[in-house]
């Protein structure tokens, strides 16, 4: 008979018992990393005005010059302290659970507090990693208004060395890339790691010198452009998502930087702070406070504005 035999139980008619296909565990699907705040060394804030100096030779030093036989010693001028400075900045995640959302059962989590804790570490980790990288510039604050600090972004583009594209109409070279590498040399830095997002990370792997295209660690030949060896030094090429440049949607732009010239100071290193109980629910605050320090700030590099799209 249609629908079959008589008496058949089937899948598509019962309505009890059976149970939800739901595999017990939760896959975060957002990316995660953070390549800057991972690569950048740490140090410590003792104020929310964070102050740090530089020195630089006596021009004198470079210049060749000699002293003629017999002259009595003259002095040369000495040269001052360049005194740099960023404000600190305070980023935070606050979450709530309430009580028998921790207590009931959920599929693929032990500990819903537990599951959401390591969730917004990982936020603020993110959200770090876009306010040391980025564009905006310092501010002091005042009452209500937050401090804001000024990231590697427009610290370059300030002080540092800029290769500008047209959006529209100019693709970053290998020629312009290695024009900046010499701008950054000549204004006394050393190179040695290049951020960039996917569209310019592609860019650079499209590089024709075959002989400076190596894959990091194992040297082969590759599409895949990691270190790129050049007349100023080897060059890691990272990929980073939230390299944005001067604007949300800049794909076009990226860092070029000597790394152990970069730190993130902190006031307060990221921490957890339950906040006070208010019934039946348990509040967290996980909060850091922290600035960059750019200790060479006018031997960065920056690509701006190159175009994202074949021209």
């Amino acid at each position: 008979m249609a629908g079959g035999a008589a008496g058949l139980l089937q899948s598509y008619s019962s309505t009890g018992g059976a149970k939800e296909d739901i595999v017990d565990l939760i896959e975060q699907i957002s990316p995660t990393e953070t390549p800057f705040l991972t690569l950048i060394g740490k140090t410590r804030a003792y104020n929310t005005y964070h102050e740090w100096l530089t020195d630089v030779m006596n021009a004198t030093a470079a210049s060749g010059d000699s002293v003629a036989e017999g002259e009595s010693a003259t002095n040369y001028a000495l040269q001052d302290k360049t005194r740099y400075n960023n404000y600190t900045i305070i980023s935070d995640r606050v979450f709530t659970i309430s009580g028998t959302e921790e207590s009931i059962s959920h599929y693929g989590l032990d500990s819903q507090y537990a599951y959401q804790l390591e969730k917004a570490m990982k936020e603020l980790k993110i959200k770090i990693e876009r306010q040391i990288l980025g564009s905006s510039a310092a501010s002091a604050g005042a009452a209500g208004t937050a401090r804001h600090l000024a990231g590697a972004f427009i610290q370059g583009i300030n002080s540092g060395v800029v290769a500008s594209g047209n959006a529209s109409t100019s693709a970053l070279t290998e020629s312009v890339y290695n024009d900046l590498l010499e701008d950054v040399f000549d204004a006394g830095g050393m190179p040695d790691t290049t951020f960039v997002n996917g569209w310019l990370k592609r860019r650079i792997s499209s590089f024709q010198s075959d002989n400076q295209r190596t894959k990091e660690h194992d040297g082969k030949l590759d599409s895949v452009v990691d270190v790129y060896i050049s007349d100023f030094g080897q060059q890691r090429i990272i990929l980073d998502r939230w390299c944005d440049g001067l604007a949300a949607t800049e794909k076009g732009a990226g860092l070029v930087l000597e790394m152990d010239k970069h730190k993130i100071a902190y006031l307060r290193q990221p921490q957890t702070t339950p906040l006070a109980v208010d019934g039946d629910r348990k509040s967290v605050q996980i909060l850091a406070e922290y600035t960059l320090e750019a200790l060479a700030p006018t031997q960065m590099g920056v690509l701006s504005a190159f175009a994202t799209a074949s021209v």
